[in-house]
């Protein structure tokens, strides 16, 4: 059995390294790799959600395509046991996760190969390198599915909420596992030239995309909440909230907040925008133009890895207030 370095991370099986010259290979050194690999392309974690991201994985890719070795059975090429299989499922991970494969791991073996201690050790690694950034792809594709449109002027509170619908709770927990993420923008355009125009104008383009990712917010301006879709609950959290006017708009904001239908069986999550023109201290300017509401989209890139995310169905709801 192999003695050398464990090599653990959090929710991974640890694998333990062999040392050249000493060890033999017993099914679990093997099996070991196999099963961390398996969880990675098996079903998501069914994790209560509001309590973090930590121990989730599972990108539900149809299992790992090695089968298990067993007790006394010799390490192959193909098959139980197979190398060369497992180290396609590690290729199609890196490739995935643009994350480098190490020396060794990226020639498939053949029949008349040995295996060296430093390519087996480096599948192990590799394997660690993905688990570590299993919640992020190489790139996503970023697209608006739906979007809500307002022409009246308004001076007070506008709101809108969107949703995004998945066919079942393990394809909502796999698109944020494989790093999907989820968002609404807004913009505003025409209308009057006006200060109050040009500072919610300026607002818009200023926060720009508001992502929930699976453990975090971002947006390019104000002040984000940290809370990902595994914090989320079944009342409204905080995602972003951003003021960012010049005086007398300072009291002017754009919040940005989310919640799902359930926390231990989600299927859809809902995002809610407010608007809020408050009093400007001097005269209540209003706000005119055609204001814009997207229901926005990241979808993890395959990268020739031969996954594939699962698109939910927006529901862009319009915008009330006034």
């Amino acid at each position: 059995m192999a003695s050398g370095s464990n090599i653990t991370a959090s929710g991974m099986q640890t694998m333990t390294q062999v040392v050249a010259g000493t060890d033999l290979i017993d099914d679990v050194d093997f099996n070991n790799m196999r099963t961390n690999v398996a969880r990675l392309f098996g079903g998501p974690q069914d994790i209560t959600l509001g309590s973090g991201s930590g121990s989730a994985y599972g990108w539900d890719q149809g299992g790992a395509g090695v089968s298990a070795a067993s007790a006394g059975s010799t390490i192959t090429r193909v098959g139980a046991g197979g190398f060369k299989d497992l180290q396609d499922d590690i290729q199609a991970m890196c490739n995935f996760l643009g994350v480098a494969l190490r020396s060794g791991v990226a020639n498939d073996v053949s029949t008349s190969d040995t295996i060296t201690a430093t390519t087996w050790n480096n599948a192990m690694l590799n394997i660690r390198d993905c688990w570590n950034d299993r919640f992020g792809p190489q790139s996503r594709t970023s697209s608006t599915d739906g979007s809500a449109t307002r022409t009246s002027a308004w001076t007070n509170t506008l709101t809108q909420e969107t949703t995004w619908t998945f066919a079942n709770e393990a394809d909502c927990r796999q698109f944020f596992n494989m790093g999907g993420y989820l968002g609404v923008s807004a913009s505003r355009s025409g209308g009057s030239s006006s200060t109050q125009n040009t500072q919610w104008t300026n607002k818009f383009n200023s926060v720009s995309d508001v992502w929930l990712t699976h453990d975090s917010v971002s947006a390019n301006a104000g002040s984000t909440s940290g809370k990902g879709f595994y914090d989320l609950t079944t009342s409204y959290q905080q995602l972003c909230i951003y003021y960012g006017g010049a005086t007398p708009y300072t009291s002017d904001y754009i919040k940005v907040e989310a919640r799902v239908n359930s926390t231990t069986n989600p299927t859809v999550v809902y995002f809610k925008t407010t608007l809020v023109d408050a009093g400007d201290n001097v005269i209540d300017a209003s706000v005119d133009g055609t204001l814009t509401i997207n229901a926005r989209r990241a979808a993890p890139d395959a990268n020739g890895s031969g996954f594939s995310a699962p698109v939910p169905t927006d529901s862009v709801g319009g915008i009330s207030g006034s």
